[in-house]
């Protein structure tokens, strides 16, 4: 049976949907390798957030093009969709495939290498579901909001929700295979709508599953924190942590964005979060250099990240993108000024970062074990091994122990905190 890499760049939506083909195609026979190694087919899953992501998209590309250059190669996600000609421009791919025809791929490689049965199981095994240790769903896909930065409405257009008891579904086969923690994804995770179910209620339902230990909640627009939400995330399954992106701190370029709200708004939507919520972690997204951002603008950036002292910072640079509104925006600002603001930037979220880590030495906290740290032991299965893991607030903690607890929740004791903001733990229990 032929073998297959997997390369995912982007979302965590994006993982979940590489992760469902990969699920088919083990039970087909298939084997999964690396994506360094030597395949018969390699299937890459692009990102366009960025001209970053763009570049690595590209690479991701001509690396599977090197290892094999006579593999067939599958290239989907944003980028494809977006710029399709671009990947088709690489000789040597096999299948471009745009984001509404995903759910066919599996099919298509199966159809290329002469299998006939995708539900058949070789080993008489079913295959892990998911490769990581927390399992990610996706439970919505889409945005309308068409962000002046934002090309992914192009890629991913409209607002489509999965149906409540095909999730709940997907999420008892996940405890049945011992997975503690889950991951609710979107594209607009704040918007998931099924019929009168919306988002709280679906969290409500997914607590009620026994074996499910955490709840996590990827990335959520402010608008979307409503009082319901912050309500249900005090069930004591329900992760403490909440990614809001603020993108700026400026009214004035939030308004250019087309984001709606402004900075007083989204100061006022973390004090009601930090009020309802002890101890959350709020984790954010800021872009720099948006068209014409003055010094004055990102200086009231500079004092919002200041102010609401986020547990962990992801700085962007701007970079304009096809079919946006800001792509054609007068006052695009050089490469050079980018380049300091974002270094100004994540000084002070490394800071914030330092400080969210610190305040809970001495505190107990129930970690998820996950992946060998890399910082000392290699994972030989042996106890001791240095691992890493999140507590339930998205604080990530090193810690020795044995490595059969891969996958478990642990009471780790906060202990002290690495120059990069990781803090250090003893297990506990």
């Amino acid at each position: 049976m032929p073998t297959i890499a997997y390369h995912t760049l982007g979302c965590k939506v994006n993982q979940y949907e590489t992760e469902k083909i990969r699920e088919s195609m083990e039970k087909a026979g298939c084997k999964s390798v690396p994506f360094s190694s030597y395949a018969d087919a390699y299937l890459i899953n692009t990102c366009s957030v960025t001209a970053v992501a763009d570049s690595k998209s590209r690479a991701a590309v001509r690396k599977a093009l090197r290892l094999n250059p006579d593999a067939f190669i599958v290239v989907t996600g944003c980028y494809a969709d977006i710029e399709p000609a671009q990947i088709r421009s690489f000789e040597g791919v096999g299948l471009v495939v745009a984001h509404d025809e995903k759910d066919a791929i599996a099919e298509r490689l199966a159809a290329h290498f002469g299998i006939s049965d995708l539900r058949h199981t070789a080993s008489g095994m079913q295959p892990r579901p998911r490769t990581r240790t927390r399992a990610v769903v996706k439970v919505q896909d889409g945005c309308d909001q068409f962000c002046a930065y934002c090309v992914i409405p192009y890629a991913r257009a409209g607002r489509k929700s999965r149906l409540v008891p095909n999730i709940l579904d997907e999420l008892r086969s996940l405890a049945d295979f011992g997975y503690q923690e889950i991951v609710l994804a979107g594209i607009r995770l704040g918007s998931y709508e099924d019929g009168d179910m919306r988002l709280p209620e679906l969290i409500t339902k997914a607590a009620e599953i026994d074996g499910i230990m955490r709840i996590r909640l990827s990335s959520i627009e402010p608008w979307e924190v409503s009082d319901h939400l912050l309500d249900v995330m005090n069930d004591p399954k329900v992760c403490r942590h909440l990614h809001i992106p603020l993108q700026s701190g400026d009214s004035d370029v939030l308004a250019r964005m087309n984001r709606p709200y402004d900075a007083k708004e989204y100061d006022r939507i973390i004090s009601r979060v930090r009020e309802r919520i002890d101890g959350i972690g709020i984790t954010t997204d800021v872009i720099v250099g948006f068209p014409g951002e003055t010094d004055r603008e990102f200086a009231n950036t500079c004092a919002m990240i200041e102010r609401v002292d986020f547990s962990r910072l992801h700085v962007f640079r701007y970079s304009p993108r096809p079919r946006t509104k800001a792509a054609d925006m007068t006052g695009q600002v050089d490469a050079e000024t980018k380049r300091v603001r974002a270094e100004k930037l994540s000084k002070l979220g490394n800071d914030a970062m330092m400080r969210f880590a610190t305040s809970h030495i001495g505190k107990t906290l129930e970690v998820l074990v996950e992946t060998a740290s890399g910082k000392g032991s290699k994972a030989s299965g042996k106890s001791g091994v240095q691992l890493t893991g999140y507590a339930d607030n998205y604080l990530s903690v090193v810690f020795e122990c044995d490595l059969a607890l891969r996958g478990s929740i642990a009471g780790i004791e906060i202990v002290g905190v690495d120059n990069d903001g990781c803090a250090r733990g003893l297990v506990r229990y």
